[in-house]
């Protein structure tokens, strides 16, 4: 943040018309899944996710792969999935004729022609998607709503690709899908805003909450759980405390720890995705640390390596040795005074805090959609700026200045002192 003035939005939870669409419509509904055609392109991990939802509200879809074999192999399955629902009574022969016919599978991406809204999520690969998004919208109807799954890659910089950009957004839906509420629905200064009510309502009658962000570039809520997760990595890179202690002590505030979520991740997508949407350009006080190149290099990139930040024995999370995480050369923090299990836990908090405050001073979200998106992934009891605003000005203060001395200066702006003093003067309040 540097030398950077915080300034407060004129309305924190007016950024964007209509911040939280919740239109339960029941004409929408109709006429957006039950009706209208929807193409998916990539079946990967997310693409099966992502199909799963769609088959699961009746809404007639399209998947293009790549590989004739491949497409008949996925219709197969599904159709083999159908017939034992029906044999079991769960659908009725009706309701089987009918998905079945609505879920489609092919190689010709010209089969997807007729759809209303695509969604692109193939691999995180800047060259690809740009191909295959300028392949869509050639074959595609003008008022076709185009969207990608990216996390990480700049919705504007891929809109200056296409000619219909008035159409195209992000539409980011979290991994595992079925586990997190929330979608966020990406946009860039060019995208209709009959485009974004559409897409917020087509998110609420899939069952998601949408929020609606802007380019960050990439995912908003993901450039705040980055924070997260390299203090976390500070941490083992420090020597203060073991993979397991860290997720154990941020438990207290958080589902799941940070250790343990990024090897779910992958190591080297985690480092990808923050490279892609250029997060130690924009946050110069949290550099990518060592340790995260050293595991990806060692190949112990997480569980797909059935090793990562921890090692794991017959499925089984297990410590390496403390040396293995050390770092005697790193520079981002302090020689640690304090490694009690409350000094670690603030330490975690506080790097959220830091990444939620950056992105609302940033105008990517409103106040209460950054406090929703959070509370929704880290499964919290209350979002941040809720838990912030418990705390008071004055005890951050403290606390911030305390974490400065004992660890290192991003934790230490002065700004953000004053950011919040304002924040919590005004009338938009986290609800």
């Amino acid at each position: 943040m540097g030398e950077k003035t915080f300034s407060l939005p004129h309305s924190l939870d007016s950024i964007f018309p209509g911040k939280l669409h919740r239109n339960h419509s029941a004409d929408f509904q109709e006429n957006c899944c039950m009706k209208k055609q929807i193409g998916l392109v990539g079946y990967g991990k997310m693409g099966k996710e992502i199909f799963n939802l769609l088959a699961k509200r009746g809404c007639p879809t399209t998947v293009f792969v790549r590989g004739e074999d491949k497409a008949a192999q996925a219709k197969k399955r599904i159709d083999r999935s159908l017939e034992r629902s029906r044999r079991k009574g769960i659908m009725t022969e009706e309701q089987f004729r009918k998905q079945r016919a609505s879920l489609q599978f092919t190689n010709r991406l010209e089969d997807l022609a007729s759809s209303q809204l695509v969604i692109e999520s193939i691999v995180e690969n800047w060259q690809q998607k740009m191909i295959i998004l300028q392949q869509i919208e050639a074959i595609v109807s003008p008022s076709t709503v185009l969207v990608t799954n990216t996390s990480s890659f700049s919705i504007a910089r891929l809109a200056e690709q296409l000619t219909r950009e008035n159409r195209f957004c992000g539409l980011h839906l979290f991994y595992p899908v079925p586990l997190i509420d929330v979608v966020e629905i990406i946009r860039w200064s060019g995208t209709s805003m009959r485009v974004i009510t559409l897409l917020s309502e087509f998110c609420t009658y899939l069952g998601k909450t949408p929020l609606i962000v802007k380019d960050a570039p990439g995912s908003v809520l993901n450039g705040i759980l980055a924070d997260y997760y390299i203090e976390a990595l500070y941490i083992l890179e420090q020597g203060v405390a073991l993979p397991s202690k860290i997720d154990q002590v941020a438990r207290q505030f958080f589902y799941v720890g940070p250790c343990e979520s990024l090897d779910i991740i992958g190591m080297d997508f985690f480092i990808e995705a923050l490279q892609h949407s250029r997060y130690e350009a924009r946050r110069p006080e949290r550099q990518i640390p060592d340790l995260a190149y050293k595991l990806v290099t060692q190949k112990r990139r997480g569980k797909k390596d059935s090793q990562g930040i921890f090692l794991y024995h017959s499925g089984k999370m297990v410590d390496d040795d403390l040396a293995f995480y050390r770092n005697p050369a790193q520079t981002h923090s302090r020689q640690a005074t304090g490694d009690n299990d409350s000094w670690l836990a603030k330490r975690l908090l506080y790097a959220i805090f830091y990444g939620a405050i950056y992105s609302l001073t940033m105008g990517f979200a409103s106040l209460e959609t950054l406090d929703v998106g959070v509370k929704a992934l880290l499964d919290m009891k209350q979002g941040p700026f809720s838990i912030l605003k418990a705390i008071g000005v004055e005890k951050f203060h403290q606390e911030s200045d305390q974490l400065t001395r004992q660890v290192g200066n991003r934790f230490g702006q002065t700004d953000v002192v004053h950011f919040l003093s304002s924040m919590f003067s005004d009338e938009a309040q986290p609800s």
